[in-house]
């Protein structure tokens, strides 16, 4: 009886994962046409910031090519993870997907506030371009070099006040100024704010030492007016015109990792990724989406679902690596203390 019982049990139960598996094969065939409706765009930054104005303008190119208009809903926060965990908690049918950058990806992950450890429950679909990293000062500051701002700092501890737009635990310029000042023997402080508008503002007014987020458009018009000086890069790439100011990678061999990229949930049918990644491909080469970049001096940097998939794992890995010797080393330093 008890051999009959557990037979039986064992029979309901893959009878039950049968038409589990039946119903979710029902469920993608239920849209073969995708997209039949608006997709909702996930945006992890603020109205008006340069995550915000660079997927809109793709998102606008990119609907022409899909058929549906995306409807864009702003998620700002945590260093971009609420806009992470509304996607990781979406259904997965392709009609919620989010934007992500270095700070979602690649270093969220790694604070204590993060709600997600690893990057599991997410499709990736498609990169669209890089971010440049100016360092700024006000054109007046007593620094013309990053030498000069170096030699000033070492001899003055902690009074460099460098702006961050969000946490420095989830923030991908800190965790390149974080190497150099073990490097270079010196101390910043850090003050985190809601927007790259009000960095700018504190900036100009003379509240913060440096200004240092993705290259905007106003910050663009900041420079060519002269109210701004580039000091460094944080990474790799320059801003058009000021290409004689060297980039930490030059200066130290360090950099911080770049995405500018979509995301969908965990488990995307492979029809709504190749559809999603085939409109994706035209959007980045549509001439209005093109000017849109060049404007914005945001060069563009496109890669598929398996390109960026095997680009974000890596780089996820490499970081992680890194982050986890900071953390020993400032555990170290705080037992000596």
């Amino acid at each position: 009886m008890k051999k009959t019982k557990r037979s039986l049990i064992f029979l309901g139960l893959l009878g039950i994962g049968i038409m589990l598996v039946q119903s979710t094969d029902i469920a993608v065939a239920k849209d073969p046409d995708y997209p039949t409706k608006p997709i909702t765009l996930y945006i992890a930054y603020g109205v008006g910031g340069t995550t915000d104005m660079t997927f809109r303008a793709f998102g606008d190119v990119a609907s022409k090519h899909l058929g549906q208009p995306f409807v864009y809903i702003n998620r700002a926060g945590a260093g971009g993870t609420l806009a992470a965990m509304a996607i990781m908690t979406s259904k997965p049918d392709g009609y919620s997907i989010a934007t992500v950058t270095a700070s979602n990806m690649f270093f969220a992950p790694f604070s204590n506030e993060s709600p997600y450890k690893d990057l599991n429950g997410f499709s990736f679909i498609t990169n669209i371009g890089n971010y440049l990293y100016p360092f700024m000062v006000k054109a007046d500051a007593p620094w013309k070099t990053w030498k000069e701002f170096i030699e000033w700092a070492k001899k003055n501890p902690r009074a460099a006040k460098i702006a961050l737009a969000g946490a420095k635990s989830v923030d991908s310029h800190a965790f390149v100024l974080t190497q150099i000042e073990k490097r270079e023997q010196v101390e910043f402080s850090y003050i985190p704010m809601k927007s790259t508008a009000e960095v700018l503002s504190a900036t100009l007014g003379g509240h913060i030492t440096v200004c240092t987020f993705s290259f905007a458009p106003v910050s663009a018009e900041y420079l060519k007016e002269g109210k701004l000086r580039v000091l460094t890069y944080l990474g790799t790439q320059k801003v058009p015109g000021f290409e004689n100011v060297p980039t930490t990678q030059e200066l130290y061999g360090i950099s911080i990792p770049n995405l500018v990229g979509i995301v969908g949930p965990k488990g995307l049918p492979d029809y709504v990724m190749n559809k999603l990644n085939d409109a994706f491909a035209k959007a980045v080469k549509d001439p209005s989406f093109i000017k849109f970049m060049h404007q914005t001096s945001t060069p563009i940097v496109y890669m598929d679902r398996h390109e960026m998939s095997k680009y974000v794992q890596e780089t996820f890995s490499k970081t992680g690596s890194v982050i986890k010797m900071l953390k020993a080393e400032e555990a170290k330093e705080k037992e000596k203390k």
